[in-house]
C-alpha cells in the first residue's frame, strides 16, 4: 500500500491535533448532543443521539427542552423503543410538539429505529450493513412499517421522516 501524500498527512495530523485539543466535554454545551453524557450504554446513546439530532433545529433552549421532554419518557431509550408496543410509544408522545414536528412523527421515527435495532442489534450495525451493500436498512422503511403496525400513526413524510426516495 502506497504512503499517503505529504499534504494529506499534514492535514490528518492537523485535524487529529484539533480533535485531541477540542474534543472535551466542557466544550459541548449548548450543543443538543450534550445529553449523550447522561447515558453510559452505547446503545442508549445511539437513540439519544438520534432524538437530539432529529430535534436540533430552532433555538437552542427550545431544542434542549424538547430533547429533555422526550428522554424523560424513556429511562432506557433503547429498551423503550425495542420493547414497547407501537401504541405505547405513540401514547408516550401524544401531544408532543417541537416547532412543526409532532408526537406522531417522533413516535414513527422511534418505532422505525426500534425495528432497525431489533433486526441488526444496533443503529450502527444497521447503517454499517447498508454501507457494505447488504439489504438497505432505512429509517424511512421503518417509519412505513411503523405506520402499518399502528393505524393511529398516519404520519406523512415531514420533519422527522426522511424523503421517500432512497439516497444513494
Amino acid at each position: 500500500m502506497a504512503a499517503a501524500p505529504a499534504g494529506l498527512r499534514l492535514t490528518k495530523d492537523a485535524l487529529d491535533g484539533l480533535y485531541a485539543r477540542l474534543n472535551r466535554r466542557e466544550f459541548v454545551h449548548p450543543d443538543p448532543l450534550e445529553v449523550l453524557y447522561g447515558y453510559e450504554d452505547p446503545l442508549d446513546r445511539e437513540v439519544v443521539g438520534l432524538v437530539a439530532a432529529s430535534l436540533a433545529y430552532g433555538r437552542v433552549r427550545s431544542i434542549l427542552n424538547s430533547v429533555h421532554y422526550v428522554l424523560a419518557r424513556m429511562p432506557s431509550p433503547r429498551r423503550f423503543i425495542t420493547e414497547s408496543a407501537p401504541g405505547e410509544i405513540g401514547a408516550a408522545f401524544a401531544g408532543f410538539k417541537h416547532r412543526f414536528a409532532t408526537g406522531e412523527q417522533l413516535a414513527a421515527l422511534l418505532i422505525g429505529a426500534g425495528r432497525l435495532i431489533k433486526e441488526h442489534g444496533s443503529l450502527n450495525a444497521a447503517f454499517a450493513a447498508h454501507l457494505r451493500g447488504a439489504e438497505p436498512p432505512s429509517v424511512e422503511c421503518g417509519v412505513r412499517s411503523a405506520e402499518c403496525a399502528s393505524p393511529s400513526l398516519h404520519t406523512p413524510h415531514s420533519a422527522l421522516a426522511p424523503c421517500p426516495r432512497p439516497l444513494r
